[in-house]
């Protein structure tokens, strides 16, 4: 099982829709992933955005969630962590680095071309073309992970 965490800052908006969308991907497709989100400044337990569970329900993804931090057990139990702006991959990177973990993570931004902008406060259209793009990325990272060698290995 390749353990996938999407992380963002405040895990309400971006890494929860990724999540989402990721769950319903690798259920379809039946592919081994454990899906899993978090926010690099996020409090415990906060719900997903109304914007952000609408712009889901609007394409067939009802979900629960509960915002979570990010915390060193999450990357060290994580194969890879796809992150949604340049800052929060080094971050991520520093911290992975400090851990020394034996398999480290691979942390990559989720968009090859640049940053996922945070939709907070930006209104339903922002969230709505954030699914959208989501729709685009998520189940190229997961394919790319499911051809990787350490997804024949395992």
């Amino acid at each position: 099982m390749i353990s996938v965490l999407f992380a963002c800052t405040g895990n309400t908006c971006r890494s929860p829709i990724a999540a989402a969308i990721a769950r319903q991907y690798v259920k379809l497709h039946n592919m081994p992933f454990k899906i899993s989100s978090a926010g690099l400044h996020a409090d415990s337990n906060c719900p997903i955005t109304p914007e952000a569970h609408l712009s889901l329900q609007n394409i067939g993804i009802d979900t629960v969630h509960a915002s979570q931090p990010l915390t060193p057990e999450l990357i060290g139990s994580s194969d890879a962590i796809f992150v949604m702006e340049n800052w929060q991959a080094e971050k991520v990177i520093d911290q992975v680095r400090q851990m020394a973990l034996a398999t480290p993570p691979v942390v990559m931004m989720i968009d090859p071309m640049g940053d996922i902008a945070d939709p907070l406060g930006k209104g339903q259209n922002a969230y709505d073309n954030l699914t959208k793009q989501m729709l685009g990325l998520v189940p190229g990272v997961l394919s790319g992970l499911a051809k990787s060698p350490a997804a024949t290995e395992g």
